[in-house]
């Protein structure tokens, strides 16, 4: 039997070395760097290096270079060396040994280094030598995946910028989360995931393997379990991972740090197993059944590969909570494995890891004792893909600076709940890269201060926090053009715009909900009743006001009102749309009527002008103002035209001078989501659409200029 501390210490890293310049900030959000520092960067870094020296001596790269691995490196930099290999062969470079006597190449050395902190790494580029500097094969590799991205920004002459890194994370557990118990995954698209997560320093990936349409893995002594006849049609009912898969992932993953937790999710989220065993997971006979599917899975997959089982737990309610946890938690522990379970959930069991997937309000995530993982921000597919990206940026993850022996770091979830045909889909409807990258920055660089406003509402122009969520944007849109170029990619800079937001105005029984015009500020045309400046291009209007600010008859209308400048008539597009579904159920206002934007009566006014929406492919349809768990309606795919960020963007004539955009946003029921977007775009070289720096809405024009 292993040793379970050990197994166990690439998630219980205990960072130890603060970040220069973190302080208690009262409440404020705070960057671990300064803007002096991440604007002297001559490269787009992601996540940026806890400290960075630029030295002015950079590297000329040529046709090979010389590999040295230092004697007392053995077997540490494996993994590093495989992955510089194919690094350099996309570069058309050689890579020799240091036993070659190629003259003049530049060469490339690994060193051990004493007393690096878990995970970290010195990187040092000179004009003849790049060397990485680590203590664990994990540092070995995060300081090739640094290089990455050196190589993919050097100079026009080939020559790598000659910097000094001194990097370490903040947190041990960096996850990211896919459920194929709903939707089935190909192990091949889950390689390409883990592939490009690595490269973004994650070393955890929470495989979510059963849920109510299926259990995925094989099983052999229950055979039943993988027939698809006890599986929800149309959800993928013939496919499992066989065990020489789940392996062959696990071992994929090792190979570039990353440790798999797989979730076995039981009592709840199980539909499947009552038809297929003819009885209740929680009674004697479903457990016995479980501990039995327990041995098996444990049985073939070593506990040096998979020393953390996931056992979900949560949304359900059993007869016998305490008797289920602690039956199964000893199963799984018998075989020296630690439990993890979602948080709320059944209680769990003293030193089981609990996986937290809301927050307490503002008290944050509470800690009872037991190691913490963060899951609170988010989930990929709930918010609209524009808007998370400000939630990931401005997290503090686990309520605290950096992590410890209880806080142990966070995983961000992806719960395509709704049917998905096209798995390919699955990253273009949920913001599953620039989500993935931008929450790597947060656990990897951590968060010194924490100001919650900044969740739902982005901090307005000229504040520091925007200048700090601005610097990133642009760095993410230059990686967005190195290495996603042929990924979906749904997030363009919005960091720089402001509008005017008026009301709420409540309307009356009497009053219509599709008004022709904004009466309510016709009759306040200086929008000085109840009116204020936001930032941003995405708005989620009920976390901005809070739910003691909402009706309970759903009858609130908001303006905003934001000015573009032209400087002669021109056209130009922007990403537009309002409410979007969460991908976990289609609730939603469903796809507008032909020639509208907005199926609950929201609408844009250009110049006076109502913004004729698209001819929609399905028009009024798709309307469900209820959660669609378990309906049919969860069964049909969602289709491009459901997202703003997915179908193609606007279409806006502008006259020459200032020009008046007027957005009516009204709430038609409860449980709407309640928002609105709208990004200014333009076609780059490749046809792909970036952000449009030459339009930009501001909140206020000049007195004279306002229509």
């Amino acid at each position: 039997m292993m040793n379970l501390r050990n197994g166990l210490l690439f998630l219980l890293l205990l960072v130890i070395q603060p970040a220069a310049g973190q302080q208690d900030t009262g409440g404020q959000w705070q960057s671990p760097h300064t803007m002096e520092v991440l604007n002297a960067a001559p490269v787009a870094l992601i996540p940026f290096p806890q400290e960075v020296v630029w030295t002015g001596q950079p590297l000329t790269l040529r046709g090979e270079m010389i590999l040295e691995v230092q004697d007392a490196v053995g077997r540490l930099a494996d993994n590093a060396v495989r992955s510089l290999k194919e690094l350099l062969q996309a570069y058309q470079i050689q890579m020799g040994t240091g036993s070659d006597q190629t003259k003049d190449a530049p060469r490339i050395l690994f060193v051990k280094k004493a007393q690096s902190a878990a995970e970290g790494y010195q990187l040092r580029v000179t004009p003849s030598v790049i060397s990485i500097a680590a203590n664990d094969a994990p540092g070995f590799y995060y300081g090739v995946q640094t290089l990455r991205q050196l190589l993919a920004q050097k100079t026009a002459k080939d020559q790598v910028y000659g910097c000094s890194i001194n990097d370490w994370p903040a947190f041990g557990l960096r996850g990211f989360m896919h459920d194929n118990g709903r939707n089935f995954q190909p192990v091949a698209l889950l390689k390409a995931q883990l592939e490009k997560l690595s490269w973004y320093k994650f070393n955890t990936f929470h495989w979510h393997l059963t849920d109510n349409p299926a259990w995925r893995p094989e099983s052999r002594i229950y055979p039943q379990l993988n027939d698809p006849a006890n599986r929800k049609a149309g959800r993928d009912p013939d496919s499992s991972y066989s065990f020489e898969e789940i392996r062959a992932l696990i071992a994929f993953a090792r190979e570039r740090s990353i440790r798999i937790i797989p979730e076995l999710d039981m009592p709840g989220h199980s539909r499947y197993f009552e038809p297929t065993f003819g009885f209740k997971m929680e009674s004697e006979q479903g457990m016995a059944v479980l501990e039995k599917l327990i041995d098996e899975f444990c049985a073939q997959i070593p506990a040096e590969d998979c020393p953390v089982i996931h056992i979900g737990s949560d949304e359900v309610g059993i007869p016998n909570p305490e008797a289920f946890i602690r039956r199964i938690t000893d199963r799984v522990k018998q075989h020296g494995r630690q439990v993890m379970v979602w948080n709320p959930g059944l209680p769990p069991e003293p030193g089981t890891i609990e996986q937290h997937w809301r927050d307490e309000g503002s008290a944050g995530i509470k800690n009872n004792g037991n190691p913490v993982v963060d899951s609170y921000s988010g989930y990929l597919n709930y918010f609209d893909a524009y808007s998370l990206i400000q939630r990931y940026f401005f997290q503090q993850i686990c309520n605290q600076p950096r992590g410890d022996r209880h806080a142990w770091g966070g995983i961000v979830c992806c719960w395509p709940d709704v049917r998905v045909d096209d798995k390919s889909r699955i990253l273009l409807h949920n913001p599953v890269w620039p989500g993935a990258i931008t929450y790597s920055e947060a656990a990897w660089c951590g968060r010194p201060g924490y100001n919650r406003i900044y969740m739902n509402e982005l901090p307005r122009r000229g504040t520091p926090a925007n200048s700090y969520f601005r610097e990133f944007e642009s760095r993410m849109a230059r990686h967005r053009l190195l290495f996603f170029a042929d990924a979906p990619f749904p997030y363009n800079a919005l960091g720089d715009m402001e509008w005017t937001m008026t009301g709420p105005f409540y309307r009356g029984k009497e009053d219509a909900q599709y008004k022709a015009f904004a009466p309510e500020l016709d009759a306040d045309p200086g929008n000085t009743v109840r009116s204020r400046i936001v930032a941003g291009g995405t708005f989620r209007f009920a976390d901005m006001l809070g739910a003691k600010s909402l009706s309970p008859l759903a009858n609130e209308t908001l303006y905003l009102t934001g000015y573009i400048h032209a400087k002669t008539d021109r056209t130009i597009y922007a990403i537009t749309g309002f409410e979007t579904a969460a991908r976990s159920n289609r609730r939603s206002g469903g796809i507008p009527q032909n020639g509208k934007w907005d199926a609950n009566g929201g609408a844009i006014f250009v110049n006076g002008t109502e913004l004729a929406g698209p001819v929609w492919n399905n028009p009024g349809g798709n309307r469900y103002l209820k959660a669609t768990w378990g309906t049919p309606a969860n069964e049909i795919p969602f289709t491009d035209e459901a997202f703003y960020w997915s179908r193609p963007p606007a279409k806006i004539l502008l006259k020459k001078g200032w020009n008046k955009i007027v957005v009516r946003v009204p709430r038609a029921y409860r449980e709407q989501n309640w928002s609105f977007a709208f990004v200014p775009v333009k076609k780059d070289g490749n046809g792909t659409w970036e952000r449009d720096e030459n339009v930009r809405v501001d909140a206020h024009a000049p007195l004279s200029s306002r229509n």
